[in-house]
């Protein structure tokens, strides 16, 4: 079959929205590495990691690929990739420091990463229907290293819209080890979760780091005193273009003159990628840099655990504050009916119905309502 018959035709069968070139990054990730593990193919190719599973699928089918310590190319894959791809090189290019990043860890930053992950060892669980997927330690530590870098924390104003990735932490913690209490002017979080405010201020005052922290939902224009109040601006909103509308528009409302944002978001395909670089221009916001891969998310296994940092800088006027009242997290723009069955007992459940709990990590911790199993499978089939 013809190179591009094939490619089309696996992007066809698994609903790929990066098309054929989804399909392509695969294979040329596979062929570089020689053997890979699903999950550092879907790192590699930037497609989620059940997408990419689907993808890998297919490919066996075709007698491409093959499970061998990882994901391997067939002598019929290899010779596909190389005749009909036009692939010859087998080198990683990217630096093995900072592993494509363009940041890395100092050696006497790393002690900051084993006392963070210590300290989120009491964070809250996370709620996935506030799309709550917080970062790896290491990766709140990159964040706070590079607007330290960037010239974005001494003597800045920075508010955090939104931390479940805990990066105000980050940034004290930062702070400490240079010897910079002062090293902010203001440290805030502004949060709809209270568990998680409550957490970072507790935390924060264990470590004699001082985080203001505001509860508040970012549907309603901020508060008073806040707007037009701070210097940069961190955030990893939900990951729709809706979410992301609202917390640049918010971000916006925040800063005071041309200040920056540091935005954390997912590795959309091209076409979805270019509605969302709309909403950069039209909310005043100017891409100055793109660091893809930047961000590790351990338990985002449906983003392959890994995403995108974007630095934008805020360049237009403020839109006039206003109350949000469409649709915002991932289960409201795209509901999915999700299934599960019981291991015990055979039970099926749906999430969010007859009362039943809106996540599968409320289901177990529940209980099944027939035998009060917790062991669960997704049903096959549903979607």
């Amino acid at each position: 079959m013809a190179e591009p018959t094939l490619l089309e035709t696996v992007a066809k069968a698994t609903s790929l929205r990066e098309g054929p070139a989804g399909v392509s990054a695969v294979l040329r990730a596979v062929y570089r590495a020689g053997s890979l593990r699903l999950q550092d193919a879907a790192r590699a190719a930037r497609l989620p990691l059940p997408v990419t599973s689907a993808v890998r699928r297919e490919l066996e089918k075709a007698g491409l690929l093959e499970r061998k310590h990882g994901l391997s190319l067939t002598h019929m894959g290899r010779d596909f990739v190389e005749r009909d791809l036009g692939l010859g090189q087998t080198a990683d290019l990217a630096c093995p420091a900072c592993e494509g990043r363009g940041l890395m860890i100092p050696h006497d930053c790393r002690p900051l990463v084993e006392q963070l992950t210590a300290i989120l060892a009491r964070a809250p669980s996370a709620d996935v229907t506030l799309d709550q997927a917080p970062c790896a330690p290491e990766t709140a530590v990159l964040r706070a290293l590079l607007m330290l870098q960037n010239g974005a924390l001494e003597g800045k104003r920075v508010l955090m819209l939104g931390d479940d990735d805990s990066v105000s932490l980050a940034v004290g913690l930062v702070a400490k080890s240079l010897g910079r209490a002062d090293l902010t002017r203001r440290l805030s979080v502004i949060d709809v979760d209270g568990r998680w405010l409550s957490f970072l201020k507790d935390a924060g005052a264990a470590e004699g780091i001082a985080i203001e922290t505001v509860q508040h939902d970012l549907r309603q224009p901020l508060p008073e005193g806040l707007a037009h109040a701070f210097d940069t601006v961190e955030t990893d909103p939900p990951y729709t273009l809706d979410g992301a509308r609202l917390f640049l528009t918010r971000a916006g409302e925040a800063l005071a003159g041309d200040g920056h944002c540091y935005f954390s978001f997912a590795q959309w395909p091209p076409a979805q990628a270019l509605d969302l670089q709309r909403a950069f221009v039209e909310l005043g916001f100017a891409a100055q840099a793109a660091r893809p891969g930047f961000n590790r998310y351990p338990g985002a296994t449906v983003l392959g655990n890994t995403g995108q940092l974007i630095e934008l800088a805020h360049v237009g006027q403020t839109a006039e504050a206003a109350e949000w009242t469409g649709p915002l997290y991932t289960a409201e723009i795209n509901p999915r009916v999700r299934t599960y069955v019981c291991a015990d007992c055979g039970t099926s459940t749906t999430l969010g119905k007859n009362g039943e709990p809106d996540t599968i990590e409320a289901l177990k911790a529940a209980g099944c309502r027939s035998c009060g199993g917790h062991t669960f499978r997704r049903q096959a089939g549903v979607r």
